[in-house]
């Protein structure tokens, strides 16, 4: 690990929020001390720092926890941290927090199901290559039920899919 400021041996990882945004930075001891990170109080004030933030201790020990919701066992991230940075920490996280990311991509799309769409400018290929995928399904389904007639049917649609030209300008020759 590298200092990101001075290039040197890093000793310290340190994330600080600017502007909501989670930054990381790996520091040296000297760039650390510098910005005043890693420092203990204990050399600079002796035993009345060390009592007041012994008390602070028992303070902050005393108060519940606000609840964080389930945590990502990949990354460490709680579920009330995605929720304010709108960043997943890793690929465990969405299986950590499935039944949230549903509610969360429900509320926000109306549905957790991918419903497709063709964009407009997409070439006429694609209406017809899905419409053949459906019939291929649709053959297959009547093949296994033994319904032949209608198994021809898609049969003979599919073929005539097939055969029309693409696009303008398409000279027949594939």
């Amino acid at each position: 690990m590298i200092c990101d400021e001075c290039g040197r041996p890093a000793a310290i990882r340190f994330v600080e929020m600017v502007n909501g945004e989670m930054r990381l930075m790996r520091l040296c001891n000297e760039c650390a001390s510098a910005r005043g990170i890693g420092l203990s109080f204990a050399p600079l004030a002796g035993p009345l720092v060390s009592m007041l933030m012994g008390f602070l201790e028992e303070v902050g020990a005393e108060e519940p926890a606000e609840p964080q919701g389930p945590v990502c066992p990949g990354c460490g991230l709680s579920y009330k941290d995605f929720r304010r940075t709108g960043k997943l920490g890793c690929a465990d996280c969405y299986t950590s927090f499935e039944n949230e990311l549903k509610l969360l991509i429900r509320r926000i799309h109306g549905s957790t199901r991918h419903t497709g769409g063709i964009p407009s400018k997409a070439p006429g290929d694609v209406e017809s290559t899905r419409e053949i995928r459906r019939l291929k399904l649709e053959l297959e389904k009547a093949v296994r039920h033994e319904e032949y007639e209608r198994a021809a049917e898609f049969r003979d649609r599919i073929r005539s899919i097939e055969l029309m030209p693409h696009e303008e300008g398409d000279d027949g020759n594939t």
